[in-house]
């Protein structure tokens, strides 16, 4: 079975049309994507695709236009697609793989500067000057930010109308339209049901978190932010395959899994805070009051997040060891005509 693009995707990205966007200039979420035990691998794959690339047209428009959050859901979009190929990685040849990851890599990085700004502005910037007192180089840091949002931004809508972006949209279109995830290798493993295949995905996911997760208490930075990807991608693996389970488990799941991955993003936010003051500190004279402020906003934010560091390791702690909730049975209206769920190993 070969799945058919929406209308809606079919009319944003078809021959000159592509990278011109018929929707509204405001930020939408992405759609859930709907499956049963029975749907293939490769029609997930198939069905992942074409929602990012929905995803990506709702929220052009509210990004050209400026609006942070339709940056965020754009890269949302890229990266949930990414970990879908990622996840579905050791039952696909690895070179159309890299393909498409790569075109979705591009448009990432592509917008990269300007979220990273917007976070700086909105969680780490505004809180901070709200709490310490008024100084002239907060003030000057305030409006290096700003001035460096502006660049940031107009650098992303560059890249959003530029031909390499339309390219890089159209290459993923085909790629799905052609499921070239076939090309020169057998994809039989792919064309198994989904019910076989979520629990050795998630799985494998959650071995990879527990990796990732060791000695967490001793971590440095970096190593936290390896975590957090690890963790991010066993986050769109399960609401990915989440509507094969009983709605009560994957939203508890869900709901410890947000928690976490908000901790560690404050902390790579701070992470990520001192290399963009770095940057602003080495174009802007006098360096040091710049520098100067943007030591003391990282400073309250570090203290900030020491009152909750052994909350954090006691959420890490209790997530890792939580009952996985697929190894319970598939919720019962995607069981088989025997009534017994799908088996669970290839």
């Amino acid at each position: 079975m070969n799945e058919q693009p929406s209308s809606g995707i079919a009319r944003n990205y078809s021959g000159a049309r592509i990278g011109v966007s018929a929707y509204p200039a405001q930020m939408a979420h992405s759609a859930a994507t709907k499956l049963t035990s029975g749907t293939s691998g490769e029609i997930v794959l198939q069905r992942a695709g074409y929602g990012c690339i929905d995803h990506l047209a709702r929220n052009e428009h509210a990004a050209r236009t400026g609006d942070a959050e339709g940056i965020h859901q754009i890269r949302v979009a890229v990266r949930r697609w990414r970990a879908t190929l990622s996840a579905l990685a050791p039952f696909m040849p690895q070179a159309p793989r890299r393909s498409a990851s790569n075109e979705l890599r591009w448009i990432a990085d592509a917008l990269g500067e300007a979220r990273n700004l917007d976070v700086f502005a909105s969680a780490l910037l505004a809180p901070a000057l709200a709490a310490l007192p008024w100084s002239s180089d907060l003030e000057r840091l305030a409006m290096a930010i700003d001035c460096r949002r502006q660049t940031a931004h107009a650098a992303a809508r560059t890249a959003l109308n530029s031909a390499r972006y339309r390219t890089s949209v159209r290459a993923l279109v085909h790629w799905v339209d052609r499921r070239e995830w076939r090309a020169g290798a057998d994809a039989a493993t792919l064309c198994r049901p989904i019910g076989e295949l979520a629990p050795i995905l998630l799985s494998r996911r959650h071995r990879q978190a527990k990796k990732h997760g060791k000695s967490f208490a001793r971590q440095a930075e970096e190593e936290r932010h390896r975590l957090r990807l690890t963790l991010k991608k066993l986050r769109y693996t399960a609401e990915l395959l989440g509507n094969l389970y009983e709605p009560a488990t994957i939203m508890e799941f869900i709901r410890h899994l947000k928690q976490l991955l908000d901790d560690l993003g404050e902390i790579n936010d701070v992470w990520v805070a001192r290399n963009i003051v770095a940057s602003l500190a080495d174009l802007h004279a006098p360096p040091t009051e710049i520098d100067d402020a943007g030591r003391r906003i990282i400073a309250w934010h570090k203290r900030r997040l020491a009152g909750n560091e052994a909350m954090l390791r006691e959420r890490l702690r209790r997530f890792l060891k939580t009952e996985h909730f697929w190894a319970r049975p598939l919720r019962s209206s995607d069981l088989d005509h025997s009534g017994t769920s799908l088996p669970k190993s290839i």
